[in-house]
């Protein structure tokens, strides 16, 4: 068994990952409210003025909050669960697109 996680900036599209989960069989996922590392260390010292830089001359929003999806899957579910994600998502080697990892679950309860 896998614990799937979704680290994601594009909250839009968290609600359609999450029936994709649903269309593929994989069921029992959870979303919780997530910040960067970038955003958390914003406001140390100089920092947040090249926050605020940054912000200015990229157009984007850093204290944005992102949203990270985790889902407990079968290993024969693994493959399905990220083309269901990457099927809303799409390329997540593009830069800010989002972190896919899967880490090993070694002991579980409530979990089908």
């Amino acid at each position: 068994m896998q614990l799937l996680f979704l680290v994601i900036k594009r909250v839009e599209l968290v609600d359609e990952v999450m029936i994709s989960l649903a269309q593929a069989g994989i069921h029992g996922g959870t979303c919780v409210d997530s910040v960067g590392m970038a955003k958390s260390i914003s406001g140390a010292g100089n920092l947040a003025a090249l926050g605020l830089l940054n912000t200015i001359l990229t157009g984007v929003d850093p204290s944005q909050k992102g949203k990270t999806v985790f889902v407990a899957v079968d290993d024969e579910q693994v493959q399905d669960a990220i083309d269901a994600i990457k099927k809303v998502t799409g390329d997540l080697s593009k830069p800010n697109a989002g972190v896919l990892f899967t880490v090993p679950i070694s002991y579980a309860e409530g979990i089908k």
